[in-house]
């Protein structure tokens, strides 16, 4: 009797490990380019605002000599330090000939991360047989990819979520065109004109 409850207890305590082992866990822990990320090893920053269609994109080149862009940039990387992470993001989920607001930061080490606001996506079956994609955004969510073997992960963060959602108007509206976000040429921010 003995001999077999050992024998279940060693099954018992292999199949907890296989299951573990197997199961298809997200890692709660931010990546180390992500967790240590500093704004000296920054290289450049820059928006690409949303576009839709051929629309064509609008670029917004942070300026580290002003200082309130360089705070701002400062809060979001301290904010993305100290990030929770709540899973993968979805591949699958694409915006149909548009594009997302990017926060696009290029490190001195040649790294490239890009940050985006999270949107998912469900697949539903029509009457007949073919299915159809929607997409709906995730609140207070963002994405976060970059150029290395890491999987593009959601984070939680609202205040980063709300600076993509308005396009990051409040950061670069002290220029002097104020209507910048209207107009359909796309505009250079002078790193001089402060």
């Amino acid at each position: 009797m003995n001999k077999f409850f050992s024998i279940m207890i060693v099954s018992l305590i292999f199949c907890i490990t296989f299951m573990t082992g197997c199961s298809k866990s997200v890692s709660t822990k931010l990546p180390n380019n992500i967790k240590e990320l500093k704004f000296e090893n920054v290289k450049s920053a820059r928006i690409e605002l949303a576009t839709v269609g051929a629309s064509t994109t609008k670029n917004f080149t942070f300026d580290f000599n002003n200082s309130d862009q360089t705070k701002t940039l400062k809060d979001i990387i301290s904010q993305l330090n100290s990030a929770k992470v709540q899973g993968y993001a979805e591949e699958k989920v694409t915006n149909k000939g548009s594009s997302p607001t990017l926060l696009i930061l290029e490190l001195k080490d040649g790294s490239v991360i890009q940050v985006k606001s999270t949107v998912g996506g469900k697949v539903t079956k029509l009457s007949d047989g073919s299915t159809e994609t929607s997409q709906f955004d995730i609140p207070n969510e963002v994405t976060i990819s970059t150029n290395s073997n890491i999987k593009p992960f959601r984070i939680l963060s609202p205040e980063i979520r709300k600076l993509s959602d308005s396009g990051y108007k409040d950061i670069f509206n002290d220029s002097n065109e104020t209507s910048q976000f209207d107009t359909p040429n796309e505009i250079t921010i002078n790193p001089d004109s402060n």
